[in-house]
C-alpha cells in the first residue's frame, strides 16, 4: 500500500509526532510505501520532495497583528488546499492517514483527498473534533472542561478558552461550528482510531461511525532491569495542567527524592533542593536510562489524557507508574499491579501517595514490563492498523 502520513509538524515535537514516525517506520519494514505532508520547518526530519509543504505558522510566536492576519487561515487554508493536490497527484496514495491538522492545515484539505477517491483514516491524538481548544481543559479556571462536546461551542467564547482571548476563542468556536455544521468529519473521514476508550466516548457525541480503539505503542529494545534506585521520576511537559508543580511540597515534606525531566512554561517554578532535582529535557537513551532506574514514574496530571506515551515508555523500561485516577490513565494502569491510581485532588492524596511508594516491590516492575509486551509493542499494534487500511480499501483481511 501507498500511505501518505499527514501531520502539521514533521519533527518529533510531541507524542503524536513520535507515534506517526514510529508507525511509518514499522509500515516501511513491512513493505509499504510511505510519504509525508505538513508544514515547512528547519527541524523537519523528512524532505519536501514535491515542494508541497505549507508555510510554517506557529501561532504561539505570533504577535497580535500576526494572529489577527492569520485568523481566517486557521479556519480555511487556501494554500493547504492547493498544495496538498501536488503531493496527492504525484505520490498517488491509496490511503491518507491524518494525525493533527487543525489550525495550520485545516479540514479544507478533506474534499481534495476524497474527490480523488482516496480513503481517509484519522488517528485522534487529542479532542480537536469536540473541543475547539483541543485540550478539554480551561486554564483560566485551572480545571477540566467538557462543555463543548455536544456541539455547544459557544462555551469556548464565553470562557475565553484560548489564552483568555475573546478573538482567538471566537475563531476556534467558528471553526468548530463551520465544519460540524457542514458535517465534514462524518462525511469525509472513513475510519477513526482513538488510542483510548475515554476519548472515543467523547468523540462519539458528534462522530456517528464506529471508532476503533487501538492504544499507542513504542518500539524500545531494552533489557529488563530490576535494579531500581530510591527516587521517583516525572518526565514530560512541565506545565499547569500536568500537576507536577502542585505536588512538589509533598516530596520536601516526606524527604523523598524526585527527579524532573522535561521543559515547559512552568520550569521556573521548580525550586530545586536536596530532594527535588531538575535535569532539563532529555531524549532517547539518555531519557530511558533515568526511567529504568526510577522506582516509580509519577504522572499527576490535572488535565485529561488520551493514551500517554510516558506511561507506555515507562512500562517498556519495566518501571511502574503512579498516575491520576481519571481519563486514559484508567485504561493503562492496573491499580496495585503495574502501578497505582491516585486522586491528586483529594485532601488525603499525600497519604495515599506515600503508601503507594512504600508498597513498591519487584513484582510491580515485572508487571509493568509484561503490560508493555502484552499490549503496547509494534507486533501487537501494526496488524490492527493494517487491518483498518485493508477495511477501507475493501481488501480481504
Amino acid at each position: 500500500m501507498k500511505i501518505l502520513q499527514i501531520n502539521k509538524f514533521l519533527y518529533p515535537r510531541g507524542g503524536s509526532e513520535t507515534y506517526m514516525f514510529e508507525l511509518s517506520s514499522a509500515l516501511k519494514e513491512r513493505g509499504h510505501e510511505i510519504d509525508f505532508w505538513g508544514m515547512e520547518d528547519q527541524k523537519n526530519i523528512v524532505k519536501d520532495k514535491y515542494n508541497s509543504f505549507v508555510k510554517n505558522i506557529e501561532f504561539s510566536t505570533l504577535g497580535l497583528f500576526g494572529k489577527f492576519f492569520n485568523a481566517f487561515s486557521t479556519i480555511y487554508s487556501v494554500e493547504a488546499k492547493k498544495k496538498i493536490c501536488i503531493v496527492l497527484d504525484t505520490f498517488k496514495p491509496d490511503i491518507v492517514h491524518i494525525h493533527n491538522f487543525n489550525f495550520q492545515l485545516t479540514p479544507s484539505i478533506f474534499p481534495e483527498i476524497k474527490k480523488r477517491g482516496i480513503k481517509i483514516v484519522y488517528t485522534a491524538h487529542d479532542s480537536q473534533l469536540v473541543c475547539p481548544y483541543h485540550r478539554l481543559y480551561n486554564f483560566q479556571r485551572d480545571e477540566t472542561c467538557t462543555k463543548c462536546v455536544d456541539a455547544k461551542f459557544s462555551n469556548c467564547i464565553k470562557d475565553k478558552c484560548f489564552d483568555g482571548s475573546l478573538i482567538k476563542s471566537s475563531v476556534g468556536a467558528i471553526e468548530s461550528y463551520l465544519y460540524h455544521g457542514l458535517d465534514y468529519y462524518n462525511k469525509y473521514i472513513d475510519e477513526i482510531i482513538s488510542p483510548s476508550k475515554f476519548l472515543a466516548e467523547k468523540l462519539n457525541h458528534l462522530y456517528k461511525k464506529e471508532i476503533h480503539i487501538i492504544p499507542n505503542f513504542v518500539e524500545l529494545n531494552l533489557s529488563f532491569s530490576d535494579k531500581k534506585e530510591d527516587f521517583l521520576l516525572y518526565f514530560g511537559r512541565v506545565s499547569t495542567e500536568k500537576g507536577i508543580i502542585d505536588i512538589l511540597p509533598f516530596f520536601e515534606k516526606n524527604e523523598i527524592v524526585l527527579k524532573i525531566i522535561g521543559n515547559g512554561p512552568e520550569v521556573d517554578n521548580i525550586i530545586e533542593s536536596e530532594y527535588i532535582e531538575y535535569l532539563g529535557p532529555k531524549y532517547g537513551n539518555d531519557l530511558f536510562e533515568y526511567i529504568q532506574r526510577a522506582k516509580f514514574v509519577i504522572q499527576p496530571s490535572k488535565g485529561y489524557e488520551n493514551c500517554p506515551m510516558t506511561i507506555i515508555e515507562s512500562f517498556a523500561c519495566a518501571t511502574p507508574v503512579i498516575g491520576t485516577k481519571h481519563s486514559g490513565f484508567l485504561e493503562l494502569i492496573e491499580d496495585g499491579k503495574n502501578g497505582f491510581l491516585i486522586d491528586f485532588k483529594s485532601d488525603i492524596f499525600g497519604v495515599n501517595l506515600l503508601k503507594s511508594i512504600k508498597n513498591y516491590d519487584e513484582s510491580f516492575s515485572k508487571a509493568s514490563n509484561e503490560s508493555y509486551f502484552n499490549y503496547y509493542t509494534q507486533e501487537v499494534h501494526i496488524p490492527k492498523i493494517i487491518n483498518i487500511y485493508k477495511k477501507v480499501l475493501n481488501e480481504s483481511i
